[in-house]
């Protein structure tokens, strides 16, 4: 029996399962947007903001540019700070300094820059009490593991789960958004089941006839296909924030509490 959780990069996650789904796998952004509010569209939540123009005419995109997007993740920032709402997801100093950085470079995050915000929120997390999550790496990009719940409490889920969004948000969520959309999102698109699928074929995974509703077929189905466990799909799901996880390697899964 297999388990897939997928995040929508940055903004937010929607946990799928196929087959039998082991309570042990889950995904540790699961139903969050940036803004705080449950969006199970697969649509970001800035991707709908179509009236301003620094996120283009229509809602397909995320913004008109990458400049256009870190202006407004700054912006977004300041009326958080403002208002004194949804504190997890406000910046921390590192990661606002990051943004500013790009803002500086039409809107490129740097690596060094990448990799120090996946730090940052992995100091976050320890020092909250648990152990490293180490993040999985495929083709230069970070991707968290599944995570195994055994062993621990109703009220230690709960705290778990506060960390992980307060840490998130707080250290890397928009530098992690920013970095994957430079690298593989030139258009800034927000069809992210159609740049997985598109990745895909680039990397002779699948055939060009491959097609998003495929796709979506082939994670819902009780047997997902052999090509989920190469190296190549790997890549393009790590691109994409698609995680996926054997339920039956559980022994794989971060356990929080060691």
């Amino acid at each position: 029996m297999r388990c897939v959780w997928q995040r929508i990069i940055g903004i937010v996650a929607v946990i799928v399962c196929v087959g039998a789904c082991a309570s042990a796998c889950s995904a540790p952004w699961s139903g969050k947007t940036q803004t705080g509010k449950a969006n199970t569209s697969g649509e970001s939540s800035s991707s709908r903001s179509s009236a301003d123009p620094d996120f283009g005419e229509d809602s397909g995109h995320l913004a008109s540019s990458l400049q256009a997007l870190a202006r407004r993740m700054l912006n977004d920032d300041n009326t958080l700070k403002k208002e004194k709402k949804d504190s997890d997801d406000v910046m921390s100093a590192q990661q606002r300094d990051i943004i500013i950085r790009a803002t500086k470079n039409n809107g490129k995050i740097s690596r060094s820059d990448y990799e120090q915000s996946w730090m940052n929120f992995r100091s976050c997390i320890v020092n909250r009490g648990w152990t490293d999550s180490k993040p999985l790496s495929y083709g230069g990009f970070y991707s968290m593991p599944a995570m195994n719940y055994a062993g621990l409490t109703d009220s230690q889920s709960k705290k778990l789960d506060k960390d992980l969004s307060y840490c998130i948000g707080h250290e890397m969520m928009n530098v992690d958004l920013l970095y994957r959309t430079q690298e593989g999102n030139a258009e800034l698109s927000t069809d992210y089941h159609q740049l997985i699928v598109d990745c895909l074929i680039k990397k002779n995974v699948v055939p060009t006839s491959y097609s998003k509703d495929q796709f979506s077929k082939d994670t819902s189905s009780d047997s997902a296909p052999e090509f989920f466990h190469s190296a190549e799909a790997q890549e393009c799901f790590a691109l994409y924030q698609y995680g996926y996880a054997e339920a039956s390697d559980q022994a794989s899964y971060w356990k929080p509490l060691g």
